[in-house]
């Protein structure tokens, strides 16, 4: 097993198709094919499920994903800090995340606004067991409040920073498209994609449809940027929020969801200790920018 054939499997898995993933890697269909066959032949287990215009992770390839992405989160770190250690820069900050593509525009912001800075930003695994060790290797974590297992709760101080709301995204054709807002027990009906299970978006879907008294309907987990593509081939709707739909440019729709759950609440959080003047730095940036 390659390092590369493992980021030939990511590409691959976060796409969603082939033919596009080989282009992106710049090598041919034929061999990107070649290459997660050897894998899956290595590992004695089918990471894909293989259809006409597409390839998608089944159960077996969503387990292998979670490894992976968590080896190449560690091997980037490894790499900023290793940079950071030979320009003998001071300027560093670490975060972690629970729903690392609900916080961009926060991390794009402060790179373009403080250059002088670096950062480390890494998805945080929810497992109780190791939410303890890992969260403390970070300066600050931004989650939802439901996120932060209640154990480790007292040992941070936090400032919320918004309030975001479940949507359901659908091309421009679809005919939720027109609407103000959908019913949850509508979804049901729909071809669903998910984030991937296990992660904090994933299980606060989870908790929407038990709130309301909707039973958790069949529906397909995988990488955002795949399902989103799913969603712009008209394949058929998936979950999101309502800060995300804000920032997209494109021309899909985020309808709202009727629903009787409280906003979920997003926050910054930090241990309780004195901050250093670089990480005072960026949570004064992330009230400033959140209009806090």
């Amino acid at each position: 097993m390659e390092l590369l054939q493992l980021k030939y499997f990511k590409t691959v898995a976060e796409i969603g198709k082939i033919s596009a993933a080989a282009e992106a890697l710049y090598i041919s269909a034929p061999a990107l094919s070649n290459s997660i066959s050897r894998l899956e032949k290595e590992l004695g287990v089918q990471l894909f499920d293989r259809f006409a215009k597409r390839i998608e992770l089944n159960s077996q390839g969503e387990i292998f994903l979670r490894y992976v992405n968590q080896m190449f989160d560690a091997l980037e770190c490894g790499k900023k800090e290793l940079l950071q250690n030979a320009m003998q820069q001071k300027k560093h900050i670490w975060i972690a995340t629970t729903t690392t593509n609900l916080w961009m525009d926060l991390i794009t912001e402060f790179s373009q606004e403080c250059p002088q800075y670096t950062l480390s930003c890494t998805n945080l695994n929810l497992d109780k067991r190791s939410f303890g060790f890992l969260s403390a290797q970070y300066a600050f974590i931004l989650a939802e409040e439901a996120d932060i297992p209640a154990s480790f709760a007292d040992d941070l101080e936090s400032v919320l920073l918004f309030e975001d709301r479940p949507v359901v995204m659908v091309h421009p054709k679809h005919p939720f498209a027109g609407r103000s807002s959908v019913g949850i027990n509508e979804l049901s009906e729909q071809t669903l994609f998910l984030p991937m299970s296990g992660t904090a978006q994933y299980e606060r879907f989870v908790k929407l449809f038990d709130a309301n008294g909707v039973a958790f309907p069949n529906a397909t987990s995988c990488s955002y940027q795949f399902y989103r593509n799913l969603v712009e081939e008209q394949m058929g709707v998936a979950f999101s929020t309502e800060r995300i739909g804000r920032n997209d440019r494109s021309d899909i729709r985020y309808i709202p969801i009727d629903n009787i759950c409280p906003p979920w609440k997003m926050k910054l959080y930090w241990h309780k200790r004195p901050l250093t003047q670089d990480e005072t730095v960026f949570k004064s940036f992330a009230k400033e920018f959140y209009h806090i």
